[in-house]
């Protein structure tokens, strides 16, 4: 049973019974059923403690109290533009992506309040062949990064989410990997982790988008992955340096080339 609602995940493909779950609103993202796993399986939270331990552990963690990471954003080969992720805990980060010729996005949180914010500066003239923006950074929310980044950055799991729950076994990136279904509190939309079997280290989140083009269109639902690469040490913690989104237009990938921790980030970053 376990290997059958993996695959269906593992091989990408989204059914018309998985949009049909997401459009009602059911919470279970593993095709609506429950799978049932080999008597010892390991647990949820034990993949979870050997997630903490892989990424440099507990006190590291702790100690980990602000981060700058920066880089640049691209569709395949194209370069689109740089981005930049504060954080600074609890409660204040902030996603800052700069679009070539097309401005920038600010997608954040303030003492735990939601920031976004845009501008329409033109940082550049579009280079011979520039693909269009609706492609690459209007087809994948802010947000979806923004969280991305957030999952990395967190360690204690059990106050935020109702349920974590082992759902299957099977392949990402070539690799096995276990996944955890994650159900937040007060309502919001499940998603899932998926966790090299060997290292623990993160390595896909699958993610519910909702968007539209314009406010007279209907919205769209779909689900977005971000898959994790490249993992290196910085400041204590292992942090992957690669997120690649798939989209049918190729990868849109985010690859760091900076990263400070630990310096002092001025509030006003997040506002």
């Amino acid at each position: 049973m376990a290997g059958t609602v993996w695959h269906t995940l593992a091989m990408m493909r989204v059914t018309a019974l998985f949009f049909t779950l997401i459009i009602v609103g059911i919470s279970g993202l593993s095709m609506g059923q429950q799978a049932e796993l080999p008597q010892g399986q390991i647990s949820a939270s034990e993949i979870l403690r050997k997630n903490l331990i892989a990424t440099g552990g507990l006190q590291a963690h702790k100690g980990l109290e602000t981060l700058v990471a920066s880089g640049d954003f691209r569709l395949n080969t194209t370069r689109m533009g740089d981005y930049k992720f504060s954080y600074k805990g609890p409660g204040n980060d902030m996603l800052e992506i700069r679009r070539i010729s097309h401005g920038g996005i600010w997608t954040g949180h303030h003492g735990h309040q939601a920031v976004n914010r845009a501008t329409s500066e033109v940082l550049g003239a579009p280079e011979p062949g520039e693909l269009c923006i609706w492609c690459v950074i209007n087809g994948v929310d802010t947000w979806i990064v923004e969280h991305d980044w957030l999952r990395l950055m967190q360690w204690d799991f059990c106050c935020a989410y109702e349920r974590i729950e082992l759902i299957g076994i099977g392949e990402v990136d070539k690799r096995p990997a276990y996944g955890l279904r994650f159900t937040p509190k007060k309502g919001g939309i499940p998603f899932l982790c998926f966790y090299d079997r060997e290292t623990f280290l993160l390595v896909r989140i699958d993610q519910i988008q909702r968007s539209r083009t314009s406010r007279n269109r209907a919205e769209t639902v779909s689900k977005v992955e971000s898959i994790f690469r490249d993992y290196r040490v910085q400041g204590g913690v292992k942090l992957p340096f690669v997120i690649a989104i798939p989209r049918p237009e190729g990868d849109v990938v985010f690859e760091m080339s900076k990263i400070k921790t630990n310096e002092a980030v001025k509030d006003s970053v997040f506002q």
